[in-house]
């Protein structure tokens, strides 16, 4: 495992190590042009419902969705501007 001199023992990579590494590193970039084609192609390809099915999955995944509102959060805002303006 390589050390990457954020340890105080950490040491120099080899020549060997620095070539691997520069090959991985082509290796990405000749691919992400072809990964962000194909990324592109799939997310036109999606309709509105499975784009909306993976938005809300995506969301309550993290946690960041709320339920679905009955209002549009305008009352809330105002009253938010009001303690602002009040301060």
């Amino acid at each position: 495992m390589i050390d990457w001199g954020m340890n105080s023992g950490s040491k120099t990579m080899t020549h060997t190590e620095r070539e691997e590494t520069r090959r991985r590193l082509q290796i990405w970039q000749e691919a992400q042009p072809l990964l962000e084609e194909q990324r592109w192609r799939e997310l036109m390809a999606l309709t509105d419902q499975q784009a909306l099915w993976l938005t809300q999955s995506l969301f309550s995944r993290q946690g960041l969705a709320r339920g679905v509102r009955d209002t549009s959060g305008l009352v809330e805002q105002q009253a938010l501007f009001q303690q602002c303006r009040n301060r």
